[in-house]
């Protein structure tokens, strides 16, 4: 039903919502509730109807918490904070949903997901903006070269990574190269080192962020 209606085919879309909304009638199923409040949001943002799919979003992710299920809950949260944004350009809408999502994501090893929601909140018009001068990080990572080292530690290549944080590649390649140097490490042990150059062990959730691909709940 998602890449129905993000293929804009919203008619189809929403015969499919109606039919799946038909089978929950008198079913005990949360996960089934989720979903189908996850699917309206999709339809409500696909529409415009921004205030709507924000309130689905919210729903979809107490259910979704519920569960427990919460790298959806995370995702529902990053969805919210987007549609509120986008309802309200000009103010901070959207932006605790949003810090949610990523600090959840960071929590649950999801890197890769983590990294695309910092960017989207890097970019949201009412974010607190670094005043200006270049902070002094000596030999720690700076929060961007920890970023980036996480990318490369979890697979993706310096493209990838260039285009999950909107960054050129040039950029991408002088950041892993301080952060290499001042871990005193290879690429390739990135993903075993911490920002203080430590060996750890790599958690299933952090294996699975190798995928430059993100995952939505089904």
């Amino acid at each position: 039903m998602e890449a129905t209606a993000r293929a804009g085919e919203l008619d189809t879309a929403r015969e499919m919502v109606d039919e799946f909304a038909a089978g929950m009638e008198g079913r005990q199923a949360p996960a089934g509730r989720a979903a189908l409040g996850w699917s309206r949001a999709l339809l409500a943002e696909a529409d415009g109807a921004f205030p709507e799919a924000v309130e689905y979003f919210r729903r979809a992710r107490t259910c979704y918490q519920a569960l427990p299920r919460p790298y959806e809950a995370a995702l529902a949260a990053e969805a919210a904070g987007r549609c509120a944004q986008a309802g309200s350009p000009a103010t901070t809408a959207g932006i605790s949903e949003l810090t949610a999502s990523a600090e959840e994501l960071e929590a649950l090893g999801a890197t890769w997901d983590a990294a695309r929601v910092r960017a989207e909140l890097r970019a949201h018009p009412g974010a607190e903006r670094r005043p200006p001068g270049r902070p002094r990080y000596g030999e720690r990572l700076s929060p961007r070269e920890q970023e980036v080292a996480e990318l490369a530690g979890a697979g993706l290549s310096n493209r990838e990574i260039a285009a999950t944080l909107h960054l050129s590649p040039r950029t991408v390649e002088h950041h892993v190269a301080r952060a290499l140097k001042k871990l005193g490490v290879y690429r390739h042990d990135l993903a075993l080192t911490d920002r203080n150059g430590k060996r750890v062990s790599m958690s299933p959730v952090s294996r699975a962020t190798r995928s430059p691909i993100p995952r939505f709940p089904k």
